[in-house]
């Protein structure tokens, strides 16, 4: 018995020896990491299976719809309406030149367009309060496939590219010639879309005022606001005090103390909200304590800015001093597509 004691005494002793302290302790972290790695398998693998069954649900009940998508989706009625709404809304310069157009769809597709936006699980594999999703769809149903690859190519890449590019012809050129004065009448500075996603946002999201990356001239946003949302949690402008460039291509965050709210854009059903990004800042914000708990804001953003070889060539234009503010991504890949 004596001997049983001793050996449990020892073994405990053991234990406390620096090098099997630090061996076991180890052991447990190595432990815990596997099993935080499985967890978070068996997670994503219920997010994925989940939205395979989507999927399944989802292509059944809209089987007939797919078939009679293209007589819903007439492009030609839907593109004489963009251009009107686009046309007949006011652009407003204070903060900065932007405009909000109310109803730029025909009802009828808006209601297509909500009514074929994927499931929130199709977001789950991101950070909770900052879900997106490119456009097209790396994974959803075929029926919202459908529909929002003619949004993102027909409706925004041709029908408002068109009509944006109509209305923000001359800030656009104002801005440009405001550090590139040697700007010549004749440069092509037609704007592109690019970065089409489909945003979720949840209590407790918070932008910062800020100003979007430089070469995206035109942020657009569009407003997915479902039947039985409210009209809160829209979109801030302000006018920024001692404003000047921003110091690079990046997104640039500005002191919320130098902001002055000078307008909040509601979240409303079938609105557009397009702005230069030029001067001032934007930001948006959901309160972690708003109601309901599972309150969902969808958006969908866009961006205009010039192509490459108009990116090019406004960099050889540019001050020295100018052309070192516009450094970043877009600019770098224009240079080496040359």
């Amino acid at each position: 018995m004596l001997r049983r004691t001793f050996r449990r005494v020892s073994s405990a002793a053991d234990l406390l020896r620096p090098s099997t302290l630090f061996r076991t302790l180890a052991h447990v972290d190595q432990v815990a990491d596997t099993t935080r790695e499985l967890a978070a398998a068996v997670e994503a693998l219920n997010v994925r299976t989940t939205q395979l069954l989507t999927i399944y649900q989802s292509d059944t009940e809209h089987r007939d719809d797919l078939q009679t998508l293209g007589e819903r989706l007439d492009a030609e009625r839907i593109g004489a309406h963009v251009a009107r709404a686009v046309a007949a809304a006011p652009l407003h310069i204070d903060p900065f030149p932007h405009v909000v157009v109310e109803d730029w769809l025909p009802e009828d597709t808006y209601r297509t367009m909500i009514g074929a936006l994927p499931a929130s699980v199709f977001f789950a594999d991101r950070e909770n309060r900052r879900q997106q999703l490119p456009v097209p769809f790396p994974l959803a149903p075929a029926y919202s496939q459908a529909v929002w690859r003619f949004v993102a190519q027909d409706i925004v890449g041709d029908m408002l590219h068109r009509a944006l590019n109509d209305k923000f012809r001359a800030p656009v050129r104002d801005y440009m010639r405001s550090f590139c004065p040697g700007l010549p009448d004749d440069l092509d500075l037609e704007m592109h879309p690019s970065d089409g996603r489909v945003l979720l946002r949840r209590p407790g999201y918070v932008i910062e005022p800020h100003r979007d990356p430089k070469w995206g001239f035109v942020t657009g946003l569009v407003y997915l606001a479902r039947e039985g949302d409210n009209e809160a949690y829209g979109t801030q402008l302000y006018r920024v005090r001692g404003d000047g460039e921003a110091p690079s291509g990046k997104p640039f965050y500005v002191d919320a103390g130098r902001c002055e709210l000078v307008k909040s854009v509601p979240f409303r059903a079938n609105t557009l909200l397009a702005f230069l990004n030029s001067a001032g800042a934007h930001g948006a914000s959901i309160p972690a304590d708003a109601k309901p708990a599972n309150l969902e804001r969808y958006v969908y953003q866009f961006r205009l800015g010039p192509d490459s070889r108009a990116i090019k060539r406004l960099l050889t234009l540019m001050p020295p001093d100018r052309r070192e503010l516009w450094a970043g991504t877009k600019a770098d890949k224009a240079d080496y597509l040359s």
